[in-house]
């Protein structure tokens, strides 16, 4: 169920991203483009919180909160970082598989930042709550 929430998390994420653009231009988003974009980031992202051991259990004696927080920053951090250079690398400036960009090069790491945001936010909560269903 973590794995779930956290990819549509991060999809949401990318999609605002998208909207609010801040590479500054005024072309209309490109929602063919973003779709397949959105899944790959999404699946990413599940990928490497699991390979960062987010969805496991933390021991008691730990800072579970710092603990995860660091985790979860690292997956982002290496999430943000390929999923830019992915979308620079198929650009018409890396090797031109596209003619376009198939998201603006800014939706990446903004998307990235909210995602973070978002990502603790739930675990937060979670440990506000007392509750163990979003580790």
């Amino acid at each position: 169920m973590a794995m779930l929430v956290d990819a549509l998390i991060v999809m949401e994420s990318f999609a605002v991203a998208l909207i609010v653009r801040v590479s500054g231009d005024a072309v209309a988003p490109s929602w063919p483009f973003f779709w397949p974009f959105a899944v790959f980031s999404a699946l990413a992202f599940v990928l490497l919180l699991n390979v960062n051991r987010v969805y496991q259990s933390i021991p008691r004696q730990a800072e579970p909160g710092l603990y995860q927080d660091v985790r979860v920053l690292s997956a982002t951090a290496i999430a943000a970082g390929g999923l830019f250079l992915a979308v620079f690398s198929v650009g018409p400036f890396g090797f031109g598989i596209t003619r376009v960009d198939i998201v603006p090069l800014s939706v990446p790491l903004v998307g990235s930042v909210f995602a973070y945001v978002q990502l603790v936010a739930v675990r937060l909560f979670g440990r506000a709550r007392g509750s163990r269903t979003v580790n």
